[in-house]
């Protein structure tokens, strides 16, 4: 048994059956790799620097979100979105209706 050492090495380029399932599922369902990408230059512009070297690549990034099927990731996201304007524009209304107008809950 030829053996470099009691542990064996990382493989060079990780891939995606290297990341934890829960946290690629994650990131599938919350953002696509063209919207990390806009994120990620947005963001290294305006960080520290220890934040730029942990932050990964979007190459690395889309490595892990391109599955074979992505359509029900999108359609998750595109109804994420919906779900959070509409709850943020619910919450707008009440305030308008309240504060501004008078009627609603007394203050």
């Amino acid at each position: 048994m030829a053996s470099a050492g009691p542990y064996p090495s990382p493989p060079a380029s990780p891939k995606a059956s290297d990341v934890d399932p829960v946290l690629r599922n994650a990131l599938r369902y919350t953002i696509s790799a063209k919207e990390y990408k806009t994120l990620h230059e947005y963001l290294i512009t305006r960080s520290p620097k220890a934040l730029r070297k942990r932050a990964p690549p979007p190459a690395r990034v889309n490595s892990i979100l391109t599955t074979g099927d992505d359509h029900h990731a999108a359609t998750i996201r595109a109804s994420l979105r919906v779900f959070i304007a509409s709850q943020t524009g619910l919450q707008i209304w009440d305030l308008i209706t309240t504060q501004l107008w008078g009627r609603g809950k007394a203050q």
